[in-house]
């Protein structure tokens, strides 16, 4: 069943934290962090799904980029025990695909951009879709062209968290309810419904058991990539979960059958001149070839045929006679013969390569 999960949270410097730390942490990159004159490096990590910053309809586009926020947002606070930023952490019902994560994720920061302020939206999961979860960063003054003015003074006070716990139960609810699941989530209290039941207890982070269920994750990881064959892999289908054995057995028979089934038969059509085209063929299967011709043919490419339809022209006597003579005149080379001059006559020199 779906569990009801959603904490709202201060991020203040009283407690010596830094906003841009918090930022990189959550969206698993490395910023600079101004204040502190270092990085912020959390880059790497493999549990964040993703992340987004969402704007409001008049802010301007340069907060869109991380480090440039956060760092407006440290260098907008004076006070030693200023409030950086509010943030809301809620769990996301195991019963909605990956595919839902982002949508649900965007419609609750998207119903506080509405309100004046930016949301720096992060998803969260191990690998293993044990406790996915969203984390949505909010600025805490109101947005203007330069930077930031004065403070929202309604996310102060109770009213703040009541709004936003019934907010997530609304949109939860209703993704729930578009996918098909039979299940709801309440934000009220047992008290409030009247249930006699004992309530669970958040029981926050178990390092331990986070750091052996990553370990099982990466033994998992490397047992598929390396000692099984690609086609004995679990089927993913579009959101990324392996498909059950019997509904892959139930598709594979269906696309059997369909792979199976007769078509009707179409009569096949024939354009153009057929008559024409038969007898082209024809007159060029029985074409006739001398031995140097068909020799020719098949040694020649296929671009150097062309003189099989237009020969080139013989070659003039003169020419004839320049080229007997340039082969011949280097026979005064074999022993016991002279070179052959006829009144003075030089050897020719070679021909042109155009004859």
């Amino acid at each position: 069943m779906a569990i009801y999960h959603l904490h709202v949270k201060n991020i203040s410097r009283r407690e010596g934290r830094s906003i841009v730390a918090a930022a990189a942490y959550r969206a698993g990159e490395t910023l600079p962090n101004e204040a502190e004159e270092r990085l912020s490096a959390f880059g790497g990590r493999r549990d964040v799904v993703g992340s987004e910053i969402r704007l409001p309809a008049d802010a301007p586009s340069w907060m869109a980029d991380r480090a440039r926020l956060w760092n407006a947002v440290e260098a907008a606070e004076k006070r030693k025990d200023a409030r950086l930023a509010k943030e809301l952490e809620f769990s996301l019902p195991r019963e909605l695909s990956k595919a839902m994560w982002w949508l649900v994720a965007k419609a609750m920061a998207d119903a506080y951009t509405s309100q004046g302020f930016v949301a720096d939206v992060a998803i969260h999961d191990d690998g293993t879709q044990h406790n996915p979860h969203v984390h949505i960063l909010l600025t805490t003054r109101v947005v203007k062209a330069e930077g930031f003015g004065p403070k929202i003074r309604s996310a102060d006070g109770l009213q703040f968290v009541t709004e936003a716990r019934a907010l997530w139960a609304q949109v939860a609810n209703k993704a729930l309810g578009d996918a098909g699941i039979a299940v709801t989530i309440d934000s009220r209290s047992h008290a409030e419904r009247n249930l006699e039941q004992t309530p669970g207890r958040h029981r926050g982070p178990d390092r331990e058991e986070r750091r052996a269920r990553r370990a099982l994750a990466q033994e998992e990881r490397e047992l598929i990539s390396s000692g099984e064959k690609d086609e004995d892999l679990p089927v993913p289908d579009p959101d990324g979960d392996p498909i059950h054995p019997r509904e892959l057995e139930a598709a594979e028979e269906r696309m059997l059958q369909d792979v199976e089934r007769r078509l009707p038969d179409e009569p096949v059509r024939m354009e153009g001149d057929m008559e024409g085209a038969r007898t082209a063929l024809e007159q060029q299967n029985n074409r006739e070839l001398t031995e140097d011709e068909a020799a020719a043919y098949r040694l020649a490419p296929d671009n150097q045929l062309d003189w099989l339809d237009d020969p080139a022209p013989p070659l003039a006597q003169q020419d004839t006679k320049v080229l007997d003579r340039w082969e011949n005149h280097l026979d005064w080379l074999e022993p016991g013969q002279a070179e052959p001059a006829e009144g003075g006559e030089e050897i020719p020199q070679e021909p042109e390569v155009s004859r």
